[in-house]
């Protein structure tokens, strides 16, 4: 038969270690400075990594020549270019970019110029749209139109600052035009053109 003592100590909670001794099995200076190397690593490397990573990619800007430059997004990829016409591509949609070229009247007479000439050449049943005005970022003139294919959307846009002008063409699956348009729409607007504006 046990004594009274005997089951008081028996029902004294265990003496707790110290935390190094816990995490590394060792109770010197070198386990606190462990933890104390952990827990900076928790405090202050690890936050500083989540915001590298989430800082978005700073936009790509893209000579065209002649002082011209534009500005593409992260939503953009650059793909090989032929010589005079620049590239990008999204979700299966092409937007190409003729280097900048002697002005050779306004943008809505140049686009409609361009819109009689790609409707002649589009499958039967194609139609286009009226030519849209607008400004650039810069405060250069710009116009675009889009034609409907039966089986692809393609937009055209002239942006001229009365000496150079510079035409980009859209040609997208009709089912991605939609926010593919409005991205190139965006894009478009950061073309700077040099000389007059």
């Amino acid at each position: 038969m046990s004594s009274g003592a005997e089951v008081a100590a028996e029902a004294a909670p265990p003496e707790r270690e110290p935390l190094s001794v816990r995490l590394i099995g060792r109770g010197s200076l070198a386990g606190a400075l462990v933890i104390v190397a952990v827990a900076l690593v928790y405090l202050l490397a690890l936050p500083y990594a989540a915001r590298v990573a989430s800082t978005p990619a700073p936009p790509l800007v893209i000579t065209l020549g002649d002082d011209a430059t534009v500005t593409a997004g992260p939503e953009w990829s650059q793909a090989p270019s032929e010589l005079g016409v620049t590239t990008l591509t999204q979700a299966g949609a092409t937007l190409q970019i003729v280097t900048p070229h002697d002005s050779e009247g306004g943008v809505v007479e140049t686009i409609e110029a361009l819109t009689e000439s790609a409707l002649e050449e589009a499958p039967a049943g194609s139609v286009a749209t009226a030519p849209r005005t607008f400004e650039t970022d810069a405060g250069d003139a710009a116009a675009t139109v889009v034609v409907q294919k039966p089986l692809e959307t393609v937009q055209t846009w002239v942006i001229s600052n009365g000496e150079l002008d510079v035409i980009a063409v859209l040609t997208a699956p009709t089912s991605a035009w939609a926010p593919v348009s409005t991205s190139a729409q965006s894009l478009l607007r950061t073309v700077t053109l040099g000389g007059a504006s």
